[in-house]
């Protein structure tokens, strides 16, 4: 709903909530059922303003060196009817996000400084972010600045999806593949991870993206003990290996060997 509010009423939306959760995926499948166009931008650390505003380049024109003004990625969105999406906002440095500030206000717009022209958006161009954390408590993201924050018109947490939504994602990877009540408990041990995560007993949770990527390296390598260690496993510490693989051997009765058939 508020990805709908925000296209339909050109609200700028912010949708915060840990990794692997779906909020690109949500945006792109809510734009791909309107048939509106919709472009992703990676925001890390070095992303510059001169990458999204543009700059002065030396061309030539009948054998002349002419400076002329080369522009951004973000003036070549503005004029479409394109969802720009900010893709981990939090990474981008708070000196570069200056540059949306006066974009993100009601009836935004843009001001290039070294041609004095001012663009303004196609009337359905819309923009909305992504964001891991707020607070850059995770390792690469900043902490985001309470002024530039409060142009975001809606901030939504991504919701958490229950327990027969994350069944139905593996179901629809597996198929009929795996028998009796795997894929149940595939969901059980990711929910089981991920609450110990929480309380500070693991040290990476178990992402959504994991699940699916642990349910497909299943079929491919038919070992749902193997596709376990490469999907989820062998990202984590050693010292939270053997808590693992303890709840690992709880849901499953069996070592990290066990055979799909």
């Amino acid at each position: 709903m508020c990805i709908l509010a925000g296209l339909v009423y050109n609200k700028r939306v912010l949708i915060v909530g840990r990794h692997g959760t779906g909020k690109s995926t949500h945006i792109e499948q809510v734009c791909n059922r309107l048939n509106w166009g919709c472009i992703r931008i990676n925001m890390d650390s070095y992303l510059t303003r001169l990458e999204l505003i543009g700059k002065e380049s030396i061309t030539f024109q009948q054998g002349k060196p002419v400076i002329k003004f080369k522009y951004g990625l973000l003036p070549w969105a503005l004029k479409r009817p394109i969802v720009l999406v900010l893709d981990d906002y939090d990474a981008c440095k708070p000196e570069t996000k200056f540059v949306f500030n006066k974009l993100l206000e009601a009836n935004g717009e843009i001001t290039i400084p070294e041609n004095g022209r001012i663009i303004k958006p196609n009337a359905s161009f819309r923009i909305l972010a992504t964001s891991n954390t707020l607070s850059g408590s995770q390792i690469g993201t900043f902490r985001e600045n309470s002024a530039h924050l409060d142009r975001w018109n809606i901030v939504v947490n991504a919701p958490k999806l229950s327990f027969n939504q994350e069944l139905n994602l593996v179901n629809q990877i597996t198929g009929k593949a795996l028998h009796g009540n795997i894929p149940t408990k595939i969901v059980e041990l990711a929910r089981l991870l991920r609450r110990l995560q929480s309380k500070g007993k693991l040290s990476l949770t178990f992402s959504i993206r994991s699940l699916l990527s642990w349910a497909e390296l299943t079929i491919i390598l038919n070992s749902i003990g193997e596709a376990f260690k490469y999907a989820y496993l062998n990202k984590c510490k050693k010292s939270d290996r053997s808590l693992i693989h303890e709840k690992y051997t709880e849901v499953f009765g069996s070592s990290c060997s066990i055979r799909c058939t």
